[in-house]
């Protein structure tokens, strides 16, 4: 089984985000794939609503809680609509809203008490990728994201240079396999039921097939190319 991930972000309206998810609740997938589908938070209720045969993730959560927090979203929102999964720590939440590694490891702490699985993205940046020290700058968000005293049901780990979002650039196959390899590596002391490694970054229709040969991905994250209908139909019957 292999999870695809559609991050629609802010690309669509309301109309157009209903119009694309009518469209993939009525087409029929390839058993192998689980798509899920993480349209922007003022959509999302109403489409979780609607359209139940499609599974759906929240793009971010806040760690506030309930209460007087004007704009902000709590994970309540999403677990009291049944919404199962949820993305936490997406580079560009990291970026325009300030969120780093302390203020994720906190988000996941709050998933543990609900049914959502958190989709956990770390990344490096261009300038640290090209000093060869990516490895290290993971360790680091790793050490300071999960911990080893806690029993962490499924998680997924979206593996998204900061360098490959939207920029057309993508690590090489090899590249990609062998930083999978080493985030498993790398957590085999910390306790999870499931542990799912995804790749994301300029995932499109001209590079999905030959970035699906990789063995240790189960699955990918992908931003821009998942509100085309042409890259939806990649995972048609």
């Amino acid at each position: 089984m292999k999870f695809i991930i559609f991050n629609w972000k802010s690309y669509l309206n309301f109309d157009e985000s209903n119009f694309l998810i009518k469209f993939i609740s009525k087409t029929k997938f390839k058993n192998k794939y689980n798509l899920i589908v993480a349209p922007s938070s003022f959509s999302l209720g109403f489409l979780k609503n609607k359209y139940k045969n499609v599974n759906f993730s929240g793009q971010n959560f806040d760690f506030y809680g309930k209460g007087g927090f004007t704009s902000f979203i709590p994970i309540s929102d999403l677990s009291e609509n049944n919404i199962n999964y949820a993305l936490i720590g997406h580079s560009e939440v990291r970026q325009y809203r300030k969120e780093n590694n302390s203020i994720v490891n906190l988000k996941l702490k709050l998933t543990l008490d609900t049914k959502i699985t958190p989709i956990v993205c770390i990344g490096e940046d261009l300038n640290t990728y090209k000093k060869k020290l990516t490895t290290d700058y993971l360790k680091k968000q790793i050490i300071e994201t999960f911990d080893k005293n806690t029993q962490y049901k499924e998680v997924f780990i979206a593996y998204e240079p900061l360098w490959a979002i939207g920029s057309g650039l993508v690590p090489t196959n090899d590249e990609i396999s062998k930083i999978a390899d080493f985030i498993k590596f790398f957590l085999k002391d910390y306790s999870f039921k499931k542990l799912k490694i995804l790749y994301g970054g300029s995932v499109n229709s001209e590079n999905l097939e030959q970035l699906s040969k990789i063995k240790e991905l189960d699955g990918f994250l992908v931003g821009s190319a998942s509100i085309k209908k042409s890259f939806i139909n990649k995972f048609k019957l």
